[in-house]
Order: C-alpha cells, then sequence, then structure tokens
C-alpha cells in the first residue's frame, strides 16, 4: 500500500488543534475516536475473465470528532484503495439553530450522497446521484434547522482538500438546499429541493466537464456511464427529494437535472435520471433521522433486519448537443443484517439494463450479487 503522507499531516494538525481545548479549562472537552471498515465481495455472471467475482477492502476509515461548547471539529482520513485521503475536515461553529461548517466536506444537494455510506441501503450510492452529485469540496455551509424545516447554502472551489496545489478545477460552486418536514412519533415526511450553480473554469485553453457514474458498483474498475462536454462554460444543476419514514417502513427518492453551458455558441449539454427506493423492517422498528442536517441513517434499533429495494435509471445521452454518455436503469433487491450498533452484514443482487452509448466494457445486460461485512465505531 502507498502512503502518502500529506493527508496524515492534515489530519495531526487538526488534532492538535483540538487538544489544546482540554487543557485546564476544558472540563467540557468531548473527544469521540471513530473507526469503520468496509469488506466487500462481488459475483457476477458477466461472462468476463476479470469480473467473474472477488473482494476487497472497499473503505477502511480512522478519525475522530471533538467538542467544546459550540465549536466542533471532524477529521476523517480514509485508507482504501491502495492510499490515504482526507475525508471530512470540518470546523463547526453552533449558534442558535443554525451550523457554520468550514472545510472539506459534502455540499447540501442530493440527501443519498450525505448519508453516511455505513448507513446506505445498497452498496454505494443510486446511479444517477454518482452522475449527478459531486464528491467533497473545501468551503463553507451555513446550515439553519428547526422542527419544521432545513435550510443550507455555502460557496466551494470545484476541488477538496486532497487537490490543493496539484490538478485544480479552477472554479467556484455555490449550493443551496431547502427541505420542509413533518414528524408525528415514528412517522416523518420530507420533501425539498437543491440547487447548484457551477462557474466556468479560468485559466485553462479547453475547458472540459465529465459527467459520470460507476452504476451499481465500482469493482468493474470502469465507469458504467461517462459523458465528456466539452467547451464547458457554466453548469446547473437542480433536484427534487421526498422521503417517508414509519415503525417498519422508508420510502426514498430524487430526480436529478443537470444542464452543462457550452461556450462557442454551441448548444447546452443536458441529461437527468432519478431513484426510488424502499424499506421493510422484518426485525427493528424506526429508523434514524439527523434533523440538523436533514438525512435519513440505519434503523433505530441495535439489532435489525431490513429488506431493501431500488430502482434506478440515468441518461446521459443528449441528442441535441451531440454528447452521448450512455443510459441505464437497474433494479436492486437486498438483505440488510444489524447485529448490534457496530456489526452488520449487508446482501443484495442487481440487474442492469444497459443502454446505448454506455462504456465500451459494457457491451449487454447482467446480473451481480454483492456482500459486504462492515464495522463502525
Amino acid at each position: 500500500m502507498t502512503i502518502t503522507m500529506k493527508p496524515l499531516r492534515l489530519v495531526a494538525a487538526a488534532f492538535a488543534l483540538a487538544v489544546p481545548l482540554a487543557s485546564p479549562a476544558g472540563d467540557g472537552l468531548e473527544v469521540k475516536f471513530r473507526s469503520r471498515a468496509l469488506l466487500d465481495a462481488m459475483a457476477s455472471g458477466y461472462g468476463k475473465d476479470a469480473v467473474q467475482g472477488y473482494f476487497r477492502l472497499e473503505d477502511f476509515r480512522v478519525g475522530f470528532k471533538a467538542g467544546y461548547g459550540r465549536y466542533g471539529l471532524k477529521a476523517d482520513i480514509g485508507l482504501g484503495g491502495g492510499k490515504t485521503a482526507v475525508k471530512d475536515l470540518l470546523f463547526d461553529c453552533r449558534f442558535n439553530n443554525c451550523v457554520l461548517s468550514v472545510g472539506n466536506g459534502y455540499e447540501p444537494f442530493s440527501m443519498e450522497m450525505l448519508i453516511s455510506t455505513a448507513d446506505l441501503r445498497f452498496h454505494q450510492s443510486a446511479s444517477s446521484a454518482l452522475a449527478f452529485a459531486d464528491s467533497r469540496k473545501l468551503g463553507v455551509t451555513l446550515h439553519y434547522s428547526n422542527d419544521h424545516c432545513y435550510l443550507a447554502t455555502g460557496v466551494y472551489t470545484n476541488n477538496d482538500i486532497n487537490h490543493l496545489g496539484g490538478d485544480k478545477k479552477n472554479s467556484l460552486v455555490s449550493t443551496s438546499r431547502v427541505v420542509w418536514r413533518r414528524r408525528k412519533g415514528r412517522n416523518l415526511v420530507h420533501a425539498g429541493a437543491a440547487f447548484s450553480f457551477r462557474t466556468k473554469d479560468v485559466n485553462t485553453d479547453a475547458p472540459a466537464r465529465t459527467v459520470e457514474s460507476a452504476g451499481v458498483t465500482s469493482m468493474f474498475g470502469e465507469p458504467l456511464l461517462c459523458a465528456e462536454v466539452d467547451h464547458a462554460g457554466t453548469e446547473l444543476k437542480g433536484l427534487v427529494e421526498v422521503l417517508y419514514t414509519s415503525r417498519k417502513t422508508l420510502l426514498q427518492g430524487e430526480y436529478f437535472y443537470n444542464r452543462v453551458n457550452r461556450t462557442g455558441g454551441l448548444p447546452a449539454y443536458r441529461a437527468h435520471g432519478g431513484y426510488v427506493q424502499c424499506s421493510y423492517l422484518l426485525a427493528g422498528e424506526g429508523f434514524e433521522y439527523d434533523a440538523m442536517y436533514g438525512i435519513p441513517g440505519r434503523p433505530s434499533t441495535g439489532k435489525a433486519v431490513e429488506f431493501t429495494a431500488r430502482f434506478n435509471y440515468a441518461d446521459l445521452n443528449d441528442g441535441r448537443s451531440g454528447i452521448y454518455g450512455g443510459g441505464e436503469k437497474d433494479l436492486s433487491l437486498g438483505v440488510n443484517v444489524y447485529l448490534n450498533k457496530y456489526l452488520g452484514f449487508k446482501l443484495n443482487g442487481s440487474y442492469v439494463w444497459v443502454g446505448s452509448h454506455c462504456g465500451g466494457f459494457y457491451d449487454k445486460d447482467f446480473f451481480l450479487a454483492q456482500a459486504r461485512l462492515q464495522y463502525i465505531f
């Protein structure tokens, strides 16, 4: 495994900032060390020797959360994939019903992407969410929450902390999210929308934008969908989201729309997609919900058995612009067994209908089964 020391130094520096909080007047300091590991296995009937089946350590992460009064610090470092990388590195300040977060984290776009990987219904987020949402970015976000609504807005560089000083995307992103909700006991109704605007890249002779998705698994090593948008200008993205939870049931869905304007009088590139998924608890009751950030989580009880299903589609083909990134539909069924709040086992199967212009590796429809053993504390 190749270890890059720069992310390690960043986390060490963050921890050093937290340590002084524990000195004499630090009776209110709370520090919690965190770790998780996701061990995955996959079996495919795709008929290609390279992907008949294998397993890997999908994610291994260590970090900590520190809190002192209204101030907080969260730092996570990922060690999967043969390299290290800073995941979350966030400094928080809480006041009234608000949280101001500064650092490296997800922008408030797509609740599916905001859910912790260990709490996802399936091995990874829906293919449409992967295509139209982004990874972590360095920036600042203001969150507001009360019993009936959640509001967030932020400004970000189009880079995460691991790429500072390296390959940079020279643009800025502004993202906002609004959620209305009503909760009664274990019943929750939640509806919302998000909007994101990205400026045109500067200091580059050939600005381009890649819209892509790995599909239902990242183990194939090649994206299922990939659109290369040349002469890229500004980008506009939007979504609508719905969520319902009860004592035994969870329903969740999102629809995404993406538009990349192009320079030189070229027609804009447009793409869209969405998913709907449901869960039913065969054992256990209720689902966690982070009201401060409007994010659903795992079952509320430590021991639980969850049956889950998801239908997803994503269309990155746009005949008007002449850019074709592929289209696909997939149906997934799974069972998640939570032995306690630390250990869990997930098993699911997915059937993928491969549409036109998908990645060259994907020449037919396919089925695959995936399993995951996870711990988190």
